[in-house]
């Protein structure tokens, strides 16, 4: 189970009236669908030192909800623009304090949660998702050099955890950055080549048998084909996404894609 804390990507009109967050007070400059419109998203506040140990605790009993409701392990979302990675980020990230400036002080709330979550449920339970330079939502990086800091001493702090995987998410899965990334965190590591264009069998395939990546994530061909592992295994067509359901609020192009034996 992915947990994520949406950070300043959110609204009052969505998120049920609380306070929007994140770790500076700045806004993202774009509009965020609600149910009365498109709105500009608001300024957060940004988090006292006092608040911030409120969101580890959060982080800390969502998995052990989600531990006790069942679920093999979480995944500690980190990417795409959402709080941790607000953290992360030179662009969201402005504070003088503790959790900013330098790099050791961006990667502290990341190293928090995920140490704090892994001595809840144990570590290999947990997994961490990144997306260096992904650039979405504002969270922009774009100093190659500081990227590689960053990350990579993010790393290097989890290493000694022993989480059952890190997974990247980059434009370019089999490129520098990520490979480094990999070795440096030593243990299971899932590509994710992003949302440029879907990710196929021949690519994941091919991933893996060069020994980029020890899995791949596959969203928008999973939420087409229900029983993809046995079409990508044994080379069965596979159903057409459609992407103008995505988001739509009933069963079609949800849950009614076919399964083989009723194609």
């Amino acid at each position: 189970l992915q947990l994520m804390h949406g950070g300043r990507v959110t609204h009052p009109d969505v998120n049920g009236g609380r306070r929007v967050v994140g770790p500076s007070a700045i806004a993202i400059d774009g509009q965020v669908h609600t149910e009365q419109g498109k709105q500009p998203y608001p300024t957060p506040h940004a988090l006292t030192i006092d608040e911030i140990p409120s969101v580890v605790d959060d982080f800390v009993a969502s998995a052990r909800r989600a531990i006790d409701a069942g679920f093999d392990g979480v995944e500690v979302h980190s990417a795409n623009g959402y709080l941790l990675h607000e953290f992360l980020s030179p662009a969201s990230n402005v504070r003088v304090d503790e959790y900013g400036g330098s790099v050791e002080n961006r990667i502290r709330l990341v190293v928090e949660v995920v140490k704090a979550v892994s001595a809840a449920v144990g570590a290999g339970r947990v997994g961490l998702r990144i997306s260096p330079e992904h650039n979405i939502q504002d969270a922009v990086e774009t100093d190659r050099d500081d990227v590689r800091a960053v990350y990579g001493s993010l790393v290097d702090a989890l290493q000694p955890l022993g989480l059952a995987y890190l997974s990247v998410l980059h434009k370019e899965p089999t490129g520098d950055l990520a490979q480094e990334l990999r070795k440096r965190f030593g243990g299971k590591v899932i590509a994710n080549s992003g949302f440029g264009s879907p990710t196929t069998r021949d690519e994941a395939v091919q991933l893996i048998d060069d020994s980029h990546a020890d899995a791949v994530a596959v969203g928008r061909a999973l939420i087409a084909n229900p029983d993809l592992a046995e079409r990508w295994r044994d080379g069965h067509p596979e159903n057409a996404p459609r992407p103008e359901l995505f988001y739509a609020s009933g069963a079609e192009g949800y849950t009614d894609y076919p399964f083989l034996q009723t194609v």
